[in-house]
């Protein structure tokens, strides 16, 4: 069982997906925002630049690097009571 003393403390890893799992959803809503920004930007017809373009992989890259670290560290957690208590706090 999970050796956590409060509610929203995690054994270590879990915590340690749980800090993945922060900065999944960190490359995430970035790459978003951005592909929001340049939605309303080029809402009129224009399109994105080459720069713009190369920003974008350069944002999913780091997203699909993420979600893959994420992916691994979820795999460490075994324990079926450390797993539930990791996907409570992801909500």
């Amino acid at each position: 069982m999970s050796d956590a003393t409060e509610d929203d403390e995690l054994p270590p890893v879990a915590q340690a997906a749980w800090e993945t799992y922060l900065r999944m959803s960190v490359t995430k809503n970035t790459y978003y925002e951005f592909m929001q920004s340049l939605e309303q930007k080029y809402d009129k017809g224009g399109t994105p630049s080459e720069k713009e373009n190369q920003k974008l992989a350069v944002m999913l890259q780091a997203h699909s690097e993420t979600v893959s670290e994420f992916n691994e560290a979820m795999r460490e957690v075994s324990d079926p009571d450390e797993r539930m208590l990791l996907l409570n706090k992801m909500g």
